[in-house]
């Protein structure tokens, strides 16, 4: 729930901004362009170091979103919400985006000044300065040059929170004894058909059965499995990564694509979150099926929060504004249709 608070702090953050404008209006159209321009272009980030031991070892708290980099308002409004979820919380560990990081067809150099205008300058605050940003590749991006968003990590450049180290890849995530809380393999789900298979033996290597297996398994791509928006479900999705995932145990997939947000619960397969409302022109739901736990046409994010037990997933909208609430207990056996459920 917003608070007067809240809605006062971003009044006057808009107030501020508006004051920089409007003093430049005075010297005519051609400078306010530019006061605007300096705004959106100029660099207005700290460059980013890591400080591993800030984290508490037996949680992991994260925001992940989708379909982000449209560069418009609504972009720059959930980049406030989130920034304003993790001083309510008083912590972040990092964020995952979900691909389509530049519309609408991608980027072509890790130079590219849109850099700031759908990155650097949008994702600013205590909180979000101070974490890494872990991206994979959508179809958008791939109509660019997607080598340009792994250079701009392999390069260190910005900021140097941007991650993307090669085309899929895992991390790990805290601690439990010997044990990763949580690995993340994250995945480029519009490669083609001989990529999809080369990823799906990595997610099942990445989660074979071993003493220092992590404790919470979680795959992240641009394309969803299950999805019950405009684009329906994706065959060649299902038929490629399905079957690895149900052989690795993975407990969620987290995706985007579809502009808009849904929780899917299916028993005998991984639970599902769609996050694709970031910042680009948003999509209805066509279908609601009993699995579908939820599902939003607003602009908005997830968050992600994490122990050894259990792992709770919060659709919030754009202001950060929690619109349900799923938790998963690791000690169920009931199915995910059970397991998964609805707090509050």
């Amino acid at each position: 729930m917003t608070t007067m608070n809240d809605t006062t702090s971003l009044w006057r953050r808009l107030a501020r901004l508006a004051t920089r404008v409007l003093s430049m209006a005075t010297l005519g159209a051609g400078a306010l362009a530019a006061a605007v321009a300096y705004l959106i272009w100029v660099p207005h980030y700290r460059p980013f170091t890591e400080n591993p031991s800030a984290a508490k070892p037996g949680e992991i708290h994260f925001f992940a979103l989708g379909d982000q980099g449209s560069g418009k308002p609504a972009q720059w409004l959930i980049a406030h919400g989130m920034e304003k979820v993790a001083e309510q919380q008083g912590r972040l560990d990092f964020v995952a985006l979900l691909g389509d990081n530049f519309y609408s067809r991608g980027i072509d150099s890790s130079t590219q000044i849109e850099w700031l205008s759908r990155f650097e300058n949008v994702y600013r605050g205590k909180f979000l300065e101070a974490v890494p940003f872990f991206a994979v590749l959508g179809n958008h991006d791939h109509m660019g040059n997607p080598v340009a968003e792994l250079d701009y990590a392999r390069e260190h450049r910005g900021s140097g929170r941007w991650r993307m180290p090669n085309w899929y890849y895992s991390q790990d995530f805290g601690k439990n004894d010997q044990r990763p809380l949580l690995r993340i393999v994250f995945i480029d789900t519009v490669r083609g058909p001989d990529a999809l298979a080369e990823e799906a033996a990595f997610i099942e290597r990445q989660f074979a059965a071993s003493p220092t297996a992590p404790v919470w398994k979680m795959v992240i791509g641009h394309y969803p499995i299950r999805n019950h928006g405009k684009h329906g479900l994706m065959a060649e999705m299902l038929q490629a990564l399905l079957p690895a995932m149900q052989r690795a145990g993975v407990d969620f997939y987290l995706s985007g694509h579809d502009h808009d947000q849904q929780i899917i619960a299916r028993d005998g397969e991984p639970a599902y979150a769609i996050s694709g409302a970031g910042g680009a022109e948003l999509y209805d739901i066509k279908e609601t099926p009993e699995e579908l736990r939820f599902s939003s046409s607003a602009h908005g994010f997830l968050s992600v929060d994490i122990n050894d037990t259990t792992l709770t997933v919060t659709p919030r909208d754009a202001w950060g504004t929690p619109e349900a609430r799923f938790t998963l207990d690791r000690r169920c056996a009931e199915g995910m249709a059970k397991c998964l459920r609805k707090v509050g």
